[in-house]
């Protein structure tokens, strides 16, 4: 247990430190926008209009930051990080029933450490929470395959229910553990049918938000645009080794280790009881979904949708790993931490982009003339921190701004700056007069000698989400 004590503090000190280091990113601006309700009501309609997933998450952190009278980032993103935290002793009770004590201490510091676990406990969605919640899941499932009793029945349909109403692909999971349950447990089936039934009771207030936010299609196009070998690519490379690692030999030497450990669990997997069960989960929580999306029943696979993999990966990768008197362990737990530290101090690797610094430079610059934002889709970013509103309707003037966001391409580790941003979208009589750079934001001012017609927004269909380029924000 001493060990597990040292890997929650570590699991604490990897997110504590840095969980108010970056701004808001463009998603952690629509929690920002559902939690600034000031109802229950309000919020369940803010999910209803913007988000794709249910609203736990969301009346969670409304209820934080409303108790706690703070908007800050560090306040939105207070949830998961206590959340990702949690998560590294729950890892350690949940897989003890699977692999004892110390492959189960071992997944726990996997935990602590793992780079995409890192990021999402520092973020503002609901993906932290959702792992914390599986976890539990899996917690209760394994005590009811050791000794099921009502209590702990009761325990794992509200977990269920908890995980369902936090991300709809905790259902692949469930599914997972019912099938387990009602294979092992054959005395417990009508138990069994009852806790079901109840988890698909409590989904039901669920349904109609689930059938609006599916209706607009807009919120998961993105998903399609790659195809399913690069987004399974993807899977593997997050789940080892995190996004935007800075040194390609360090992501390579990251999956080599976690991929080589995994593997050596899963073909002896047929020796053990305990990793069968956790090889079936993965392949209920992660290949039902990539079923779905081959056969185009239903294409959602993301690395982060199926996160909760990787809490079931981590037990199996623990074997491995502590072979060879746990030099693979050491080597791997460097390249981890190695990692975090490197993306969360560097800001070209960050999740986010510095918007908070980028805003108060030029805002300090451009008083009283309109700011426009490249890509569009940051107008919401750029309006929360430069304290202004979208343009409503065409406005004339003789300068404006524009704030062009760096981008990191398909081939490019780091953010850099976009290179040849077109400044001719609001007219030939604009001129650059100015620039100035700032960690990957480029400022430009145009000047026309007469005033000329600036509209809201600018190139329809050429953003990278097919909505306009630029996007202005009201002086």
């Amino acid at each position: 247990m001493v060990g597990v004590a040292l890997a929650t503090l570590v699991g604490v000190g990897l997110r504590a430190v840095f969980v108010g280091d970056q701004s808001l990113g463009y998603e952690e601006v629509y929690t920002a926008s559902v939690t600034g309700h000031t109802t229950v009501t309000g919020v369940w309609h803010a999910v209803r209009a913007t988000e794709s997933t249910p609203p736990l998450y969301y009346l969670l952190t409304w209820l934080w930051v409303t108790l706690s009278g703070a908007h800050s980032a560090i306040a939105l993103r207070m949830v998961s990080v206590l959340a990702g935290a949690a998560t590294v002793p729950v890892s350690f009770m949940a897989m003890r029933r699977f692999v004892g004590n110390r492959l189960a201490g071992v997944a726990a510091w996997l935990c602590a450490i793992s780079p995409l676990l890192v990021e999402y406990s520092i973020y503002a969605r609901s993906y932290a929470v959702f792992v914390l919640l599986l976890t539990l899941s899996v917690w209760t499932f394994g005590a009811l395959l050791e000794r099921p009793s009502w209590a702990r029945w009761i325990a794992w349909g509200a977990v269920s229910t908890a995980c369902v109403w936090t991300h709809y692909f905790a259902g692949f999971t469930l599914v997972g553990e019912a099938v387990v349950l009602f294979a092992k447990l054959p005395r417990e089936r009508v138990r069994l049918l009852v806790c079901s039934a109840a988890t698909v009771v409590c989904f039901a207030p669920l349904w109609p938000l689930l059938r609006a936010q599916r209706g607009n299609s807009s919120r998961f196009a993105f998903i399609s645009r790659a195809s399913v070998t690069s987004r399974v690519e993807g899977v593997v490379r997050q789940f080892a080794m995190g996004t935007n690692v800075p040194v390609a030999w360090l992501e390579a030497a990251g999956i080599l280790l976690a991929g080589g450990a995994v593997l050596a669990a899963v073909v002896g997997a047929s020796h053990r009881r305990g990793d069968r069960v956790l090889v079936w989960l993965v392949v209920a929580t992660g290949g039902l979904p990539l079923l779905a999306a081959v056969s185009g029943s239903g294409d959602y696979l993301l690395p982060r949708n199926i996160i909760g993999v990787g809490v079931c990966l981590a037990p199996l990768a623990a074997g491995g790993l502590t072979r060879w008197r746990g030099v693979p362990l050491a080597a791997y737990s460097a390249a981890c931490v190695a990692t975090v530290l490197a993306v969360q101090t560097d800001w070209r690797y960050q999740g986010s982009t510095d918007w908070a610094g980028a805003s108060e430079r030029v805002q300090a610059l451009a008083k009283g003339e309109p700011i426009a934002v490249m890509p569009a889709m940051e107008i919401g970013v750029a309006g929360l921190y430069l304290h202004r509103a979208p343009l409503r309707g065409p406005t004339g003037a003789t300068d404006i701004w524009v704030i062009v966001e760096p981008a990191r391409s398909a081939h490019q580790r780091g953010l850099t700056a976009v290179t040849t941003p077109p400044l001719d979208l609001w007219g030939p009589g604009y001129r650059a007069v100015g620039e100035i750079d700032y960690r990957g934001f480029r400022f430009f001012h145009l000047h026309a000698d007469a005033p000329g017609v600036i509209a809201p927004s600018a190139q329809p269909g050429g953003g990278p989400a097919g909505g306009p380029l630029a996007a202005v924000l009201a002086a």
